[in-house]
């Protein structure tokens, strides 16, 4: 053996002895901690984004079938127009459904299948109440109705006052004063549009009066209250005007039941009359100025509920001649109501 393989082996020797010598007394040798690989990095990252993947199907899965079972109640629940010629698919039951065939020149379907096309405007009366009758509380307050919902849509809406506790419920209050905080001597466009606010003292205005009454068949009732407590009231069972052309004229009005008197049939036929409008039949004398209200006056009232407020006796406060002849009134309200309910 050479000296040079002599001395690698002893090299050799002493290395081996040094490893064994470290682990003398029970020590562990200490194993150096090496550092994850970019690849095993990534193949972490990747597990665990597969993990969230699966997390996010499971809760996008109960979504769906969630969704899926509120479309099922709502398409069992919804009410639709129907013309009776409807067949819905399978599983879906609405018996007022209005489907129209697309059809070509020639009358047959426009497509292969003759599928039927399902009109698109639902309503609901819940929703949209086309009246004070179909407000499903019936409890009396301020209510936003739409009295020209159907099968085009809801409509515009129109803030009012219903009456649930007069005669059954359902009135729209057009008049209404308690107070005499809000002044009733106005003009023509004032009592076109109307004035006060709803809940309080105020005036519908002729416009909603006359698109109400003319769509739908109304009638009319009067509620009045002396300073004294006593209550009166009166109802017609027909009540229409006509538009602004007209002069909002007292165009229909029924027969008469109650306790007041029947003092409204006088104006039937007259032309609504303001300070600035005269048009009733008095010669040389307007009615509205003097009473100090805009109404059908004739020659000129038996009635005065728009006059002025106040415990006082004359022709410019708030009477009912057949009752207290010529004495204030303390509070007076006037409604009308759709006679029938319609149908949804």
């Amino acid at each position: 053996m050479d000296d040079n393989s002599r001395s690698h082996k002893m090299l050799l020797l002493l290395l081996l002895a040094s490893m064994v010598g470290s682990n003398v007394g029970g020590q562990i040798p200490q194993t150096a901690i090496i550092p994850p690989t970019i690849s095993e990095r990534l193949a972490s990252l990747e597990n665990r984004l597969t993990q969230r993947d699966d997390e996010l199907a499971r809760m996008l899965q109960q979504m769906l079938s969630n969704q899926n079972e509120i479309l099922r109640l709502l398409q069992s629940s919804l009410s639709f127009p129907t013309d009776g010629t409807q067949t819905l698919p399978a599983g879906i039951s609405c018996p007022k459904c209005v489907r129209s065939n697309i059809s070509s020149e020639t009358g047959s379907s426009a497509d292969s299948n003759n599928m039927a096309q399902i009109v698109t405007h639902p309503y609901n009366t819940d929703l949209y109440p086309r009246s004070c009758r179909e407000i499903p509380d019936g409890m009396s307050g301020e209510e936003t109705i739409y009295p020209s919902a159907g099968r085009a849509g809801a409509g515009e809406p129109l803030e009012v006052y219903c009456d649930q506790d007069f005669e059954d419920g359902g009135w729209i209050v057009i008049q209404n004063r308690f107070d005499g905080f809000v002044n009733f001597n106005r003009s023509w466009e004032k009592y076109r549009d109307g004035f006060g606010d709803i809940g309080t003292e105020y005036w519908i205005g002729l416009d909603e009066i006359h698109r109400l009454t003319v769509a739908v068949p109304h009638e009319i009732a009067f509620v009045g209250e002396s300073f004294q407590g006593e209550r009166r009231w009166a109802r017609y069972s027909l009540f229409e005007i006509g538009g602004e052309t007209d002069r909002y004229r007292l165009d229909k009005l029924g027969v008469y039941s109650g306790t007041l008197g029947d003092e409204f049939t006088y104006n039937k036929g007259m032309e609504f009359s303001t300070f600035d409008q005269d048009h009733d039949t008095f010669a040389n004398v307007n009615c509205a100025q003097r009473t100090a209200s805009g109404w059908w006056h004739r020659s000129c009232t038996r009635i005065n509920l728009n006059g002025m407020y106040g415990n006082e006796s004359g022709v410019r406060f708030t009477y009912w001649l057949d009752w207290l002849h010529l004495q204030g009134l303390k509070r007076t309200r006037i409604m009308i109501r759709e006679i029938k309910k319609r149908r949804k």
